[in-house]
C-alpha cells in the first residue's frame, strides 16, 4: 500500500489478473462439466484420472467414479486390440483426429466412438498419459450404414434392371447410364456418351423431336415407341418412359427415364394378331364356302343345260362358257380357301428339309433362267430329319419362290440357306431376294389373308398366308426383313422337337 492505504495500481492489476484467472479455470469447469461430448484424461497404463459427466452417461454409468476405477485395456475398448493401436498411433504422431472405434457400454452395448486426442508430458518430458475428447456417432453411423445399403440397393436395382436407365442435364446430354443400356443399343459407354444419339441412335428424325417435344412440354412420357439403329445395324423397336425434374418457375433441371428393347414383345405381338385373323378368317370361309359352293353349282348346272341345248354355232355359247368358267374358278378359290384355314389331315413323317429345297428349285430352273436370276445355295449338310408333312413344307417353299421371282422382274440374286441350330433344337431355313422390297407400312400385313401387292400378276392374296398356316402348323414361326430397294429376307424355324398338341 501507498501513503494514505489507497491501493497502488500494481496491487489493483494483481486482483484483475487473480480475478481473471479464476473467471477462465471456472469457465473452464463449466464447460468441462457441461460439454454434450465426453472429456477424459488419463494416464498410459490404462486408466482414467478424469471426464466430464457426458462421457459418464455416454458410457451408461451412474457416477463419475465408476468411469475413473475402469481398466481401459480390458473393460471399455470393445475390441481388445484397438486400445493398442490406438495408443501407437498416437504416440507416433502426438495426436489423433476423429479415431475411430468402439466402446462398450456398460451394460454391455458397443457405440461407436471417435476420439480426438492428444498426449501429455510430464516435467521430465516423458508422455504420462492422453487428454481429449470422445463424440458418440453411433446413430451418425447407423445412418451411413442405412445410406449405404440403400445406395448399394439402388446401384444394384439401377445394374441388374433389365431395362436401360438413363439421366441426362437440361440440355438433354446423358450423363449416367446403367450397363443394360449399353447390351439394347450395342454401343459401349465411351462410344454412346460422345455421341449425338438424336441423331445417330435414332431411325427417324421426326420421331425423336416429337418425343424431346412432349417430354420437355409434358415434364413425361410413357411408352413412346421409337426405332434405333444398334452399332451392328440391326433396327430395334424401344419403349420410352421418363419424367423431367423441374425448378418451382418450370425449368428442366435433368430428365430420367428407362428405355425398354420391345422388339420380340412387338413380333410376339404380331404373332397373337395374326393368329386370331387366320381364326376369324377360318370360320368366316367355312362359312362362305358352304353357303356359296351349293349355289355355285346349281348355276353351273344350269348353265351345262342351256349350253347342251344351243346348237355349236350359236354365238350366245361363248358367253355361257365365259360364266361357267368364272364359277368354276370361283368355286376353285372357295376350295382353296377351306384347303388353306382347314389343311388336309396329312400325317407327318421323316422329312428331309434340303430335298425339298433342290426339288423347289430344280421346278423352277428354267424360270430363274428367264428371268435372269441367279441362284445361289448355302445348305447346311447332314440336318436332321424333322417330323412334318412334306407336301405342305414344299408349297411353303414353292410360294416364297414365287414371291422372290416376283420380286426380281429385272433379275437378281436368289439365296437360299439351311442349318440346324442346336442351341434351339431347330432347323433354321433363309430365302433371300435381291427384288424391290417391302415398304415398312406393308411388313406386318403381308401374311394377311387376300393381302397383296401384285398389281401386274393376277392373284388373291393367299400365298404367303399359306406358308404362314403350314409354319404355324409345325410349332414354327416366320421371320422377314426388308429394305425397299435392296431385298427381303425371310427367315424359317422349324422346331425338331415341337410341344405335343
Amino acid at each position: 500500500m501507498s501513503d494514505g492505504n489507497l491501493p497502488s495500481v500494481s496491487d489493483v492489476c494483481d486482483e484483475q489478473t487473480e480475478q481473471r484467472l479464476l473467471e477462465i479455470e471456472r469457465s473452464k469447469k463449466e464447460f468441462f462439466a457441461e460439454a454434450r461430448d465426453g472429456f477424459y484424461i488419463s494416464i498410459r497404463q490404462g486408466q482414467f484420472i478424469d471426464c466430464n459427466e457426458a462421457l459418464v452417461r455416454m458410457l451408461g454409468y451412474s457416477s463419475r467414479q465408476e468411469v475413473l476405477n475402469l481398466d481401459l485395456n480390458t473393460e471399455l475398448w470393445g475390441n481388445l486390440e484397438d486400445r493398442p493401436k490406438f495408443q501407437a498411433r498416437i504416440e507416433e504422431h502426438g495426436f489423433v483426429r476423429d479415431y475411430e472405434g468402439t466402446f462398450r457400454r456398460k451394460d454391455g452395448k458397443l457405440i461407436n466412438v471417435s476420439l480426438s486426442t492428444y498426449v501429455w508430458r510430464d516435467k521430465d518430458g516423458n508422455i504420462g498419459g492422453y487428454r481429449g475428447f470422445v463424440v458418440d456417432r453411433t446413430q451418425e453411423k447407423l445412418m451411413r450404414d442405412q445410406l449405404a445399403a440403400s445406395e448399394t440397393k439402388y446401384k444394384d436395382l439401377f445394374n441388374n434392371i433389365p431395362d436401360g436407365v438413363f439421366s441426362a442435364d437440361a440440355k438433354g446430354t446423358v450423363t449416367d447410364c446403367n450397363e443394360a443400356l449399353f447390351h439394347i443399343i450395342g454401343y459401349t459407354r465411351e462410344e454412346f456418351l460422345g455421341m449425338n444419339y438424336y441423331r445417330d441412335l435414332c431411325v427417324n428424325a421426326d420421331d425423336v423431336m416429337k418425343f424431346r417435344k412432349t417430354f420437355t412440354e409434358e415434364g413425361q412420357v410413357n411408352d413412346y415407341e421409337l426405332q434405333i439403329a444398334r452399332k451392328d445395324g440391326t433396327i430395334r423397336d424401344v419403349s420410352m418412359s421418363g419424367y423431367a425434374t423441374k425448378t418451382e418457375r418450370g425449368e428442366v433441371l435433368r430428365y430420367q427415364g428407362l428405355i425398354r428393347d420391345v422388339t420380340e414383345a412387338k413380333r410376339l405381338r404380331r404373332q397373337l394378331l395374326q393368329s386370331e385373323r387366320l381364326s376369324a378368317m377360318g370360320k368366316m370361309a367355312s362359312h362362305l364356302a358352304h353357303e356359296l359352293n351349293n349355289p355355285i353349282y346349281g348355276i353351273m348346272n344350269c348353265l351345262e343345260i342351256i349350253r347342251e341345248s344351243l346348237p355349236e354355232t350359236n354365238e350366245k355359247r361363248k358367253y355361257l362358257d365365259l360364266a361357267f368358267n368364272e364359277c368354276k374358278r370361283t368355286s376353285g378359290l372357295l376350295i382353296k380357301m377351306l384347303k388353306f384355314f382347314k389343311p388336309d389331315d396329312e400325317k407327318k413323317s421323316s422329312t428331309d428339309v434340303n430335298k425339298l429345297i433342290d426339288e423347289t428349285l430344280l421346278f423352277y430352273e428354267r424360270q430363274f433362267k428367264n428371268l435372269n436370276i441367279r441362284v445361289v445355295t448355302d445348305l447346311g449338310p447332314d440336318l436332321p430329319p424333322l417330323m412334318a408333312v412334306g407336301s405342305h413344307l414344299k408349297q411353303v417353299f414353292i410360294n416364297m419362290v414365287i414371291n422372290a421371282n416376283t420380286a426380281m422382274p429385272s433379275g437378281g440374286e436368289l439365296r437360299v440357306g439351311s442349318r440346324f441350330n442346336p442351341e434351339e433344337d431347330n432347323i433354321v431355313v433363309t430365302i433371300q431376294d435381291t427384288g424391290v422390297g417391302i415398304p415398312p407400312r406393308n411388313v406386318e400385313r403381308i401374311f394377311d389373308a387376300f393381302f397383296t401387292t401384285k398389281k401386274e400378276v393376277k392373284g388373291v392374296g393367299l400365298g404367303l398366308s399359306i406358308c404362314y398356316g403350314f409354319i404355324r402348323e409345325h410349332h414354327g414361326r416366320i421371320d422377314v426383313a426388308s429394305e425397299v430397294g435392296k431385298g427381303t429376307i425371310f427367315t424359317l424355324y422349324l422346331p425338331l422337337n415341337p410341344p405335343e398338341e
